[in-house]
C-alpha cells in the first residue's frame, strides 16, 4: 500500500508526462498518401547548436515534430488516429 507521498508522486508524474501514441508503421506510399490527405504544411528545422533539428507538420489540427519526416508522419498518423477513434 502506498503512503500519502508515493500517491502524490505518481500523480504528479501522471500529470507532466505528455502522453505519446505508438507511432504507427506506414509504408512510403501510405506516408505519401497520408500527406498530401491530411497534412497543412510540413517545415523543416534546420539543426543548430542549442536545436536538434528535424521535421515538424501542422496536420489536422496536430502539430507534430521527429528527428526525420517518417518519424514525424507516422506520430501525426498514430496521433490522428487515437483523436478520431
Amino acid at each position: 500500500m502506498e503512503n500519502g507521498a508515493g500517491r502524490w508522486m505518481n500523480w504528479m508524474k501522471a500529470s507532466w508526462t505528455e502522453h505519446r501514441p505508438v507511432p504507427l508503421n506506414l509504408s512510403d506510399t501510405e506516408i505519401l498518401d497520408w500527406l498530401s490527405e491530411y497534412c497543412e504544411q510540413a517545415v523543416y528545422n534546420r539543426s543548430t547548436p542549442q536545436y536538434r533539428g528535424g521535421f515538424t507538420l501542422y496536420c489536422e489540427d496536430i502539430k507534430t515534430s521527429g528527428s526525420t519526416l517518417r518519424d514525424a508522419v507516422c506520430l501525426a498518423a498514430a496521433k490522428w488516429k487515437e483523436a478520431n477513434e
